[in-house]
């Protein structure tokens, strides 16, 4: 996303085009609290359109949680987000995010009204993904660094080392290796055996159901909806926060289990095909954009 020095307010005083559109979509995360990324980092789009935009309702999707290591989900910080947003209208990409936005840990109202905002899952095109003959491997698919509670990136190296003692390497994708093209990234992924999901507030991770549609077997935290769809044992594992037992796990499917990997995958792939289909994506977004603007797509 364009830095805000490299598009300051008045590039958008001079684009905007009042009348011209029906709705506006614009994009936040738990980091744009940060007065210097929301005046002049990544957030800065988010705050000059929603400063030149007063003709239509505007749509903001919040694509993380409010919770990092240093806000611990505190009421200040989530109201600075209510602050911030206004009366726009918020997409969720969890259930679990949207509770944490609205109701926080307790169960007492402190941020969003809940009738302000709603749900959508992602949905992608499963012909787009390359489930291929299968290879011993475990990978994962996370930024090379940033946010370590929130990913949870602890658990993740104590895995590591856990699988490294018994000759298991874990490959996390973009540090020990990184795809050429998108083509190369769907072969690797296609051909992997094993997906380990470590995060604590991802919100429904998309590396995650690129896996699931690739038909690897997925082994995932519980948090953030992953329990509303996977069926630990039959679609996939839910995993504890224990490495040495998700070490022991991934050992007995490689080792014990591969067959029955290979079939567990292929049935989180048939899940990630009906629950996150571009098509159920597409009616969602319609229905929504109809409900804010009161127009007929």
């Amino acid at each position: 996303m364009p830095r805000g020095d490299f598009f300051p307010p008045d590039h958008w005083v001079d684009a905007y085009e009042p009348g011209k559109y029906d709705v506006a979509i614009l994009h936040l995360d738990q980091q744009c609290v940060d007065s210097d990324i929301l005046e002049r980092g990544k957030g800065s789009m988010y705050n000059q359109l929603n400063k030149v935009i007063t003709d239509i309702p505007k749509i903001v999707i919040m694509h993380g949680t409010p919770y990092e290591l240093e806000y611990m989900e505190t009421p200040e910080f989530v109201k600075k987000f209510v602050d911030i947003i206004g009366n726009n209208y918020v997409v969720f990409n969890s259930h679990r995010a949207k509770e944490q936005w609205c109701f926080g840990m307790d169960g007492e109202l402190k941020g969003f009204n809940p009738e302000q905002g709603e749900v959508i899952w992602h949905g992608l095109d499963p012909a787009e993904w390359w489930d291929l003959p299968k290879e011993p491997r475990v990978v994962t698919m996370i930024g090379p660094a940033g946010l370590p509670t929130y990913y949870d990136r602890p658990f993740l190296s104590a895995i590591k080392e856990e699988l490294a003692q018994r000759d298991i390497m874990h490959c996390h994708i973009t540090v020990d290796w990184s795809a050429k093209s998108w083509d190369d990234y769907r072969n690797f992924l296609g051909r992997s055996l094993l997906y380990l999901n470590p995060a604590k507030e991802s919100p429904m991770p998309r590396s995650r159901t690129e896996a699931m549609l690739s038909g690897c077997c997925v082994l995932t935290t519980p948090w953030q909806d992953a329990d509303k769809f996977i069926k630990h044992g039959e679609n996939g594992f839910l995993i504890p926060r224990d490495p040495e037992r998700v070490a022991d796990l991934v050992e007995d499917l490689m080792l014990n289990r591969y067959k029955e990997a290979i079939a567990i995958g292929q049935k989180g792939k048939e899940t990630a095909k009906e629950l996150f289909s571009v098509e159920r994506y597409q009616n969602d977004w319609k229905r929504v954009i109809e409900k804010v603007t009161g127009k007929t797509i």
